[in-house]
């Protein structure tokens, strides 16, 4: 019998994910964002990203049994204070004003979701 992945390990491997993806295109994300503010079809493409990007964890914190998230915290509040902490933005912070390795942040983003996100 296979067991599944708990909360956490889902967690940091989104995080692991999310560094990766940034790690590697970071740049370009940002640029099709920024470039987004003057080219409607880049801000779709980017917005369009972000939707799926939402659609998946919301379906992982979905399938997480009655109880795993915070109390009083439902799916979409969830969804959206993952996308508030691993994001591009928080990643260039961290790389390029304050210096921390991608492993650093990757350790990091596995541990603040679960403390943020998780029923104690």
């Amino acid at each position: 019998m296979e067991s599944r992945p708990t909360p956490a390990q889902q967690l940091a491997a989104m995080a692991g994910y999310d560094r990766r993806l940034f790690e590697r295109a970071g740049d370009l994300i940002v640029l099709i964002r920024d470039s987004g503010r003057t080219e409607p079809e880049l801000a779709t493409l980017y917005a369009q990203a972000r939707a799926v990007a939402d659609r998946m964890r919301a379906e992982v914190f979905s399938s997480w049994p009655h109880g795993t998230l915070r109390p009083g915290l439902d799916v979409s509040t969830a969804t959206d204070i993952y996308a508030a902490l691993c994001n591009i933005d928080v990643y260039a912070t961290f790389i390029t004003e304050r210096t921390w390795s991608p492993e650093a942040v990757e350790r990091w983003w596995s541990e603040a979701p679960a403390r943020e996100l998780l029923a104690p």
